[in-house]
């Protein structure tokens, strides 16, 4: 390889490097933003009263362990 292939390379693999840092740090980043945003989205909207409390489940439900509810008939 010529000393330009060679640099050409190097200079190929550290683009990578960055990118993948990048994106690391993207996500890094962004979720707890979007985890921020969305507490306060809760808390706003549970101090303006907009949140009700769930209906009682009626006597023909029944909430299995993994939250799903299923009709008895």
């Amino acid at each position: 390889m010529t000393i330009r292939q060679t640099a050409n390379c190097a200079f190929g693999v550290a683009r990578l490097a960055f990118d993948a840092a990048a994106a690391v740090l993207s996500v890094a980043v962004a979720v707890p933003v979007a985890f921020v945003a969305g507490e306060a989205r809760t808390m706003a909207h549970t101090a303006r009263g907009d949140i009700t409390p769930a209906p009682e489940n009626s006597d023909r439900e029944h909430v299995h362990d993994l939250g799903t509810v299923v009709e008895l008939s």
